[in-house]
């Protein structure tokens, strides 16, 4: 006979059994949440995992082609999902092209015919209906459960549903992919056997990771692919206009030699009737109007032979016949020749030569002539009547080296045009299109400062601005 049981030994038992109950509900929620909490620890290793991997293939290669087709195959690779596509917008033809596409071995024959379709035709991004140009549109992410939605209209309805059973999608999440812009570059499509309630958050935002990652790779190797074509192409002129300029120089030297003949004929048939002997029969105008011929031509016979040394200069057929040579010597036989030219011009032209004789230099004495010719002759158009040249020459014992400057109280240089002055056909101070008479070809001190550096010199010059003089100086290493 079973004991009788008092009520407060009920009220215990009852109490007791629903402690029972409540422990076991316990035991099973904790173990529930353990369950879950393991399983979004292994998502969360599997997006940094995903995001080394996507790391590393952005930084195995810089070629656009390769860095695509390796984005779309970290997919089953790295994602595990099991079908990637990879396409890149091109905006000037409005059209979804290039692509890399992945799938599972016994699927390749079948990517590589969508790639070339792709390529090939394309998906215009106008398309109402394809979620690849669809995503582009409406800048947001699209889930598809028919593969038709994106391979439209590159392939039949039928064709797309006999692609998805064979590769056994059900479910493909379609990305608008961007870079450092807010328009998007390409479109990244994932493909995988779930249904769309069966993806997690996690698989979803892994994805999304994947995507920004993929769209700097993508950026990143569009920028290298355009630097490699631009570079090409600089190659490519420049190689054009290194044969256009040997053509330039072949035609310069060509037709100046061709000028420079007829000119010296000119020239000496002018000088024949200037000569005090057949002069007498010319009438005054006859005779200006000849003198001003011959000078001209003079004039032009030294314009063709400065476009001459240029062209000599640039090409490296420019040659020297170095001496030692008495630099004193040389600018005294050159202040001798123009200094009726400078007491024409009522200008006080002056040589200061040392007392004492300075060492020889080691230049070629016409060159260094034509140079000193230029400087003076620069001088004598820009100082006014009155004004004063004064050349000069010292010696520098610590640089070996000998030093010429042509100083005037001319009408000096601007600070801002000090740096043009050495350029070619530069003429600073005065307009191309207006005829002045202290206007020159602009080649002078151009083809003095390739002189004069040739030789081992520098040339310089100096001033304090309009209306303060100038002072050009030129150096010469010395014996």
């Amino acid at each position: 006979m079973l004991p009788v049981l008092t009520f407060e030994q009920i009220l215990l038992l009852v109490v007791l059994f629903m402690v029972f109950i409540l422990l076991l509900a316990i035991s099973f929620l904790v173990r529930d949440l353990k369950r879950k909490s393991e399983v979004n620890l292994g998502e969360q290793n599997r997006a940094l995992i995903a995001s080394q991997r996507l790391n590393k293939v952005i930084l195995q290669s810089l070629n656009f082609n390769d860095v695509i087709q390796k984005i779309a195959e970290a997919i089953p690779n790295e994602l595990y999902f099991d079908t990637g596509i990879v396409a890149v917008i091109e905006r000037v033809s409005k059209t979804v092209k290039k692509v890399g596409i992945s799938s599972a071995k016994e699927a390749q024959t079948l990517a590589h015919t969508l790639t070339d379709t792709f390529n090939n035709v394309g998906i215009s991004l106008d398309d109402q209906n394809n979620y690849i140009a669809r995503v582009v549109r409406e800048n947001k992410h699209l889930t598809t459960n028919d593969l038709y939605d994106v391979l439209c209209p590159l392939v039949t309805k039928e064709d797309a549903g006999n692609i998805q059973r064979f590769i056994g999608i059900q479910t493909a999440e379609v990305y608008p992919i961007y870079g450092s812009s807010k328009e998007a570059i390409g479109v990244f499509v994932a493909g995988t056997k779930k249904k769309k309630e069966e993806l997690s958050k996690y698989e979803l935002a892994i994805i999304q990771n994947f995507v920004d990652g993929a769209g700097i790779a993508m950026e990143h190797a569009m920028f290298y692919s355009n630097l490699i074509k631009i570079s090409e192409q600089l190659r490519l002129a420049n190689v054009k206009l290194t044969q256009l300029d040997k053509l330039k120089d072949e035609f310069v030297s060509l037709a100046s030699h061709e000028l420079r003949t007829p000119m010296t004929v000119i020239k000496s048939y002018l000088w024949l009737m200037l000569d005090k002997n057949n002069a007498e029969s010319l009438s005054e105008k006859q005779r200006m109007y000849i003198d001003r011929a011959y000078t001209s031509t003079q004039r032009l016979i030294d314009l063709v032979n400065d476009m001459l040394n240029v062209s000599r200069i640039e090409s490296g057929r420019f040659a020297l016949a170095m001496k030692f040579i008495d630099l004193g010597d040389l600018i005294n036989k050159i202040y001798v020749e123009m200094l009726p030219k400078a007491q024409e011009q009522k200008i006080n032209l002056e040589f200061a030569r040392p007392l004492q004789p300075l060492p020889k230099v080691q230049a070629d004495p016409e060159r260094v002539e034509q140079v000193l010719i230029n400087l003076i002759g620069n001088s004598l158009k820009f100082t006014p009547e009155n004004g004063a040249i004064r050349i000069s020459i010292d010696y520098s014992s610590q640089m070996q080296e000998e030093i010429v400057s042509v100083v005037d109280n001319g009408r000096g240089i601007i600070p801002g045009d000090i740096s043009k002055l050495f350029q070619k056909f530069s003429m600073v101070g005065t307009n191309y299109l207006v005829k002045q008479n202290t206007q020159g070809t602009g080649l002078g001190l151009y083809l003095s400062r390739a002189m004069i550096e040739l030789m081992g010199g520098k040339i310089w010059v100096e001033s304090e601005g309009l209306g303060k003089g100038s002072k050009f100086s030129f150096t010469l290493k010395t014996s």
